[in-house]
């Protein structure tokens, strides 16, 4: 875990144990600034690019020398084509780099930024946040190890400290709560239940300021959520709802709702899932902890708005008081809904959440983030997430967010057309509308509980899980994508307002 992180000026002393010289594609020579720090660290660098270094993205060399009686190491980083350098590259870039420091031990690091900064469209803060968020991350893994030991980070540049130390602070906030958001996420399930899950997130928010509570099984009942019961009755361990508000009384603020899928165990039910990845099912309440980890972030960063996160947490098991395909429920919304595959919950469980939040709250915007279909996981991969909603200004904003978070989101269509792919024969709506279109047809599911207000939804199926194939300063298993992008969502909402 690193530990401290300064700014410096690169004419400082070096007293680190490595040099991390980041350089773009085409660059044939040091610039000046990068050619001193070269020199202080035994002047390897220049020999490292002149040597047919193409400095492709995350492409990293090394090289160690004696210096006294110690030795120090110096890392060139490829960062890619320099016209289109953004967040999402300079962090994998970045996270490159630090498994090289890992696996050599480094337990201190210079970064000389300067040339990252020149001659892109990116802003200084926002590609330092890229570098301090990959290297904070790269540094946590599903399982301790004993190389982890980088703990102090010098960023070295011309720029004042002064402009750059709130993107290193909002970013060591952020690199906490992600770890958080992987560590829940990562436990197995006979450790994290409904309950223990809506405890901790309590607990976590009311330190923040956040008042909070959980709805028992005999609230959520009195509250007509019955698509959560439902899902939930199948399982020994009953189901909660958690309800957090911060800062209600500022009536001048925008107030945003932020729903998260809370399943701490999805076994797909009566209609049950293959056996192979099941066990990956204890990751299906990601949404819910990236929406706890984003709506502190934004009380800490003292965001101007109003904010209600709400997550329904369940457990999704087959036995003889399970809900089954056929059965038709009365969701919170009053509309009623025939299930056609009990492995297709979340999306009742988000449509009561939903309704529950434009009921009691009346907000600006409700956005919703779920780890929700395979079919988004089809569509876009494991590294972008697709977005649907009723507001085009908000889809419009939630793109931002994930261009300048460097968690990418991609717009889909849905109008009435995927609607009526839902319509039920027996009920008003069925919760699955087959094969074709399946991730907007969950949606859609979700957004009548909307009706007219401004809504988003976020499935992150594909991009909340990493099998070994994800960016580079992302460990195996839980990668905790979303705080960044909702956070990023709410900052441009509260500049809006």
């Amino acid at each position: 875990m690193i530990r401290q992180i300064t700014v410096q000026s690169p004419t400082g002393a070096a007293r680190e144990q490595a040099l991390v010289l980041p350089v773009y594609r085409g660059t044939k020579r040091l610039s000046p600034g990068a050619a001193r720090m070269d020199r202080a660290f035994g002047a390897v660098a220049a020999l490292l690019i002149a040597d047919g270094f193409a400095a492709e993205r995350g492409e990293t060399r090394v090289a160690s020398v004696k210096r006294g009686r110690r030795l120090v190491h110096t890392i060139v980083v490829g960062l890619g084509d320099r016209s289109r350098a953004n967040a999402e590259d300079l962090a994998d870039a970045a996270g490159a780099a630090a498994k090289v420091l890992l696996l050599h031990r480094v337990e201190s690091a210079a970064i000389y930024l300067d040339d990252v900064f020149t001659g892109t469209a990116l802003d200084a803060a926002d590609a330092t946040h890229a570098f301090v968020k990959a290297f904070g991350l790269a540094c946590h893994h599903l399982k301790p190890r004993p190389t982890a030991r980088l703990s102090r980070l010098s960023l070295r540049t011309r720029r004042p400290s002064s402009e750059l130390a709130p993107a290193v602070k909002r970013a060591r906030l952020l690199v906490d709560w992600m770890v958080r958001v992987r560590d829940w996420v990562n436990l197995p399930a006979n450790a994290l239940t409904p309950a223990t899950f809506a405890a901790g997130a309590r607990q976590a928010l009311t330190k923040d300021g956040f008042t909070c509570r959980v709805l028992s099984r005999a609230q959520i009942e009195a509250a007509g959520m019955n698509g959560v019961l439902a899902v939930g009755a199948g399982s020994r361990e009953e189901p909660r709802f958690l309800v957090a508000e911060h800062a209600l009384a500022k009536k001048n603020w925008p107030l945003v709702c932020l729903v998260g899928k809370g399943v701490t165990f999805d076994s797909g039910g009566l209609s049950i899932k293959p056996w192979e990845k099941m066990n990956e099912m204890k990751s299906d309440m990601a949404g819910a902890a990236s929406v706890i980890a984003a709506v502190a972030m934004a009380a800490q960063l003292e965001i101007p708005l109003r904010l209600v996160a709400l997550a329904p947490c369940v457990e999704n098991m087959p036995d003889g008081t399970a809900f089954r395909p056929g059965d038709v429920l009365k969701l919170a919304s009053g509309k009623t809904v025939e299930v056609l595959s009990t492995d297709a919950e979340g999306r009742l469980i988000l449509a009561d959440a939903v309704a529950y939040a434009r009921a009691n709250y009346q907000p600006s915007v409700i956005v919703d983030m779920a780890t929700l279909t395979g079919g988004v996981l089809i569509a876009l991969g494991t590294r972008i997430a697709g977005i649907m909603g009723n507001s085009e200004r908000d889809l419009d904003d939630m793109r931002a967010a994930g261009e300048r978070s460097g968690e990418p989101v991609w717009p889909l269509p849905l109008d009435e057309r995927f609607v009526s792919m839902i319509k039920g024969d027996v009920s008003d709506y069925k919760n699955y509308g087959g094969r074709n279109a399946s991730v907007i047809t969950a949606a859609a599911l979700i957004g009548t509980s909307a009706a007219t207000t401004r809504w988003v939804h976020i499935d992150i199926a594909g991009t909340s899980w990493n099998d070994g194939n994800g960016a580079s300063y992302q460990a195996r298993g839980a990668t905790a994508y979303g705080v960044d992008l909702l956070l990023r969502f709410l900052e441009i909402v509260a500049a809006r307002a």
